[in-house]
């Protein structure tokens, strides 16, 4: 069995010729119904607001803009805005549009949809007359209305820009001022605690390090002079002892008085010496020999009292002079007892000054860093408060109309030229081709040779098909039923039209 796949123009043509009557029905139904939708359809007029973006009027360089979005965006963002439902349904509650909807969801959106940003209805945001503007339109069936929408929305767009700006502008100002006072805080708090350190350890800061230098300088020169005057009263006192020894020689015999030199020699040998140094040793055995001595002897008494040693005047000069040598020896070594520990002191703080160099540092960069962001931010905010004051006298970057909504003239929708063509083009395409379809559904023999392609057997004779009384009936009864539903299809389109056809133009 096989099935030839021949294209024959012939069978084609045939099998129109017996669809004849669905063609013709399906082509006047769906030709019908596009030509009363296009004669069906209300005018579309078309306003339209064109609007120019001014740039700032200030140098950027003097006064910082506060809008860092582009133009597109800006435009974007204020549309979302406008196009909000609150707004919209309260024009469309003051121009009362689209009254032959009963839902206000349904107003408003339809609404929103007829309102173009751009040039034309499938345009997006862009120049219509060159860099800088763009148009916002706005489609209804009377020219008036669509004259006041489109004047509406022009106003509300340069209301909504002018209040985003001064907004926007605002809102950096109060960020800034915000964001400076907790710093200010940060900094106040930082700045106590560097302070506090710096109190702490006031003497071995970096900035200390010169004067405890040349502090400590002092100190040692001072104590090295007092060494060399010190060396130079041991000196004097030795000398002075020297002449006591001889005027006491000169001056009488040995006894009391020598032991009063030799603890006058003792105490000087141990301002100079240890306990240990031999001369030291020697003088303590003399003084206590002679005491062990003058013990023994008995004692010249009168009255019941020793009689006084006489000195001459030399030696008691000589003997108070070593007596104030003492006491200024006493006084230098006392002093340099004094500096020795202020050099340590002042040694101490040179030492730790490295140290309190790192430590400051560490304390003092946080509030550096602190600071510097606080003064930026100040710079800040005299720049956002500029621009605040720019937003507010109109002088940045502005939306103004150049043109305002006109009362349109000629409506721009519907095509009707087009709409009657493309329904030609439908009903054709959909008459030939329910036709098609329903041929080749049909898959009874038709013809001798249509047999012969389908089996081997050979056809001995074709009888020609026999109008009977019956056949008549079933033929006429399809008519009727092809009409009635062309009829019904008619029908139905024809209100479908008349209720939803506006929604979509």
């Amino acid at each position: 069995m096989t099935a030839s796949a021949d294209f024959d123009i012939k069978k084609i043509i045939n099998a129109f010729y017996v669809q004849k009557g669905m063609i013709i029905t399906v082509f006047l139904v769906v030709l019908s119904l596009a030509a009363y939708l296009a004669l069906s359809l209300p005018d579309i007029y078309r306003s339209s607001t064109v609007i120019l973006v001014t740039p700032q009027k200030l140098p950027l360089s003097y006064v910082p803009s506060p809008v860092t979005s582009s133009i597109e965006q800006r435009i974007r963002e204020i549309s979302q805005d406008i196009l909000n439902r609150t707004r919209l349904e309260k024009i469309v509650q003051e121009l009362n549009l689209y009254p032959q909807l009963s839902k206000m969801d349904a107003r408003v959106a339809k609404l929103r949809r007829n309102i173009l940003i751009g040039a034309g209805r499938d345009d997006a945001v862009k120049d219509v007359r060159g860099p800088g503007t763009f148009a916002l339109s706005f489609e209804y069936t009377t020219p008036e209305k669509a004259m006041q929408v489109a004047s509406r929305l022009g106003a509300l767009f340069i209301d909504e820009s002018s209040q985003r700006g001064q907004q926007q502008a605002k809102g950096t100002t109060t960020f800034i001022n915000v964001e400076a006072d907790r710093l200010r805080k940060e900094l106040e708090e930082q700045e106590a605690e560097v302070n506090l350190y710096k109190a702490k350890h006031r003497f071995e800061l970096p900035e200390q390090l010169d004067a405890n230098l040349r502090t400590l300088e002092q100190l040692r020169a001072q104590v090295q002079g007092n060494m060399l005057r010190l060396s130079s009263l041991q000196e004097r006192k030795g000398s002075l002892e020297k002449q006591i020894v001889e005027a006491r020689s000169v001056g009488g015999p040995s006894g009391p008085q020598s032991l009063e030199d030799r603890k006058l020699q003792l105490e000087d040998l141990l301002t100079r010496y240890s306990e240990k140094h031999p001369d030291v040793v020697r003088l303590k055995k003399e003084i206590q020999t002679i005491e062990a001595e003058a013990k023994k002897k008995p004692q010249a008494k009168e009255s019941g009292s020793t009689a006084p040693l006489v000195r001459n005047p030399v030696q008691q000069m000589l003997l108070k002079q070593v007596e104030e040598l003492n006491f200024e020896i006493n006084s230098v070594r006392l002093a340099n007892e004094m500096l020795t520990g202020q050099i340590a002191s002042y040694q101490a703080r040179v030492e730790n000054t490295p140290v309190r160099a790192i430590e400051l540092a560490k304390v003092s960069r946080a509030y550096e860093i602190t600071l510097k962001k606080y003064q930026d931010l100040q710079g800040k905010s005299i720049e956002s408060q500029l621009s605040e004051n720019m937003e507010k006298k109109q002088k940045g970057e502005q939306f103004q109309i150049i043109d305002r909504a006109n009362l349109p003239q000629e409506p721009v929708a519907p095509n009707r030229l087009r709409i009657f063509l493309v329904g030609l083009a439908a009903a054709l395409a959909g008459g030939f081709g329910l036709a098609f379809l329903r041929e080749n559904l049909n898959t009874s023999f038709k013809r001798g040779d249509e047999f012969k392609d389908y089996t081997d057997v050979p056809v001995l004779a074709t009888i020609p098909a026999i109008s009977t009384r019956g056949s008549i009936l079933e033929q006429r009864r399809a008519q009727r039923i092809l009409v009635l539903a062309s009829g019904l299809v008619l029908v139905v389109g024809i209100v479908s039209i008349h209720l939803y056809g506006t929604l979509f133009f």
